[in-house]
């Protein structure tokens, strides 16, 4: 026999029997936001240069009319069926239910999705990221587009063990000063009243001025996190904004 032949095929064989046996595994995630303005944390996390690509991420959830935010527990009809493979779990199989009771029951966490899935889990060069969004659309009565309170990509993987990889923008809207120039030939007037006497002042300007004024803007917060997991453990990611708890379960072969 010529073992240098046999040895390459032998090889080949082995990767289209690795291939055809996909690892699945159930998942379940729970996201929350930590009820706290991003002017009370002292260090910096928001940036004007925030951006997460979910162009290309595999769709979990539809995105609706702008006046009907998901709720917190997805169910089919907020599933986006026709976007991947993966199988919605219903209610009945969400076994974090206490920690979301928990969370929603504390003043300074809310809860913003909950879902649980079944999904063949790839090496970190096949997997892809999926989309997860929830919370406030802080878009509603702006007509210009979405933007959720939590948006980013959930990326699992098999590298020996199994990982996360998680980047999120956080969104908050909160009062800002703004600096308006005010031209020069707005002038102001205050009038003196003396004896009957009504005399008209103008207060004249050489130049323009800049006042401050309160507006509200939208400010963003990054959530970038690795992680390596073990199986069936409940894992926590936080961070000063948000946070995600997730439980990743093997499924036992039939």
């Amino acid at each position: 026999m010529n073992y240098k032949l046999f040895l390459p095929i032998m090889l080949l064989c082995s990767s289209f029997s690795a291939n055809a046996e996909e690892r699945w595994f159930e998942v379940e995630v729970l996201l929350f936001q930590r009820n706290i303005s991003l002017e009370k944390i002292a260090e910096k996390l928001s940036d004007d240069l925030i951006a997460v690509d979910t162009s290309s991420s595999t769709s979990m959830l539809k995105v609706n009319a702008m006046d009907e935010p998901n709720p917190v527990i997805i169910s089919a009809q907020q599933y986006d069926h026709n976007a991947n493979n993966f199988i919605l779990l219903d209610s009945s199989h969400l076994q974090l239910s206490a920690q979301r009771e928990k969370l929603a029951a504390h003043a300074a966490f809310k809860p913003v999705l909950h879902m649980a899935w079944q999904m063949p889990v790839k090496s970190n060069n096949d997997a892809k990221p999926i989309r997860l969004f929830g919370g406030e659309n802080l878009a509603l009565g702006t007509q210009s587009g979405n933007k959720w309170a939590i948006d980013g990509n959930f990326k699992i993987y098999l590298d020996h063990y199994l990982f996360i990889d998680t980047q999120f923008i956080v969104s908050q809207k909160t009062v800002q000063e703004q600096i308006k120039r005010q031209p020069a030939d707005e002038q102001d007037s205050n009038s003196l009243e003396s004896e009957n006497i009504v005399e008209i002042i103008s207060l004249k300007r050489d130049s323009d001025t800049f006042i401050n004024e309160p507006e509200m803007v939208i400010k963003e917060a990054l959530f970038d996190q690795r992680r390596r997991l073990r199986s069936e453990e409940i894992h926590y990611l936080d961070h000063p904004l948000m946070g995600i708890i997730v439980q990743i379960r093997k499924i036992e072969e039939k």
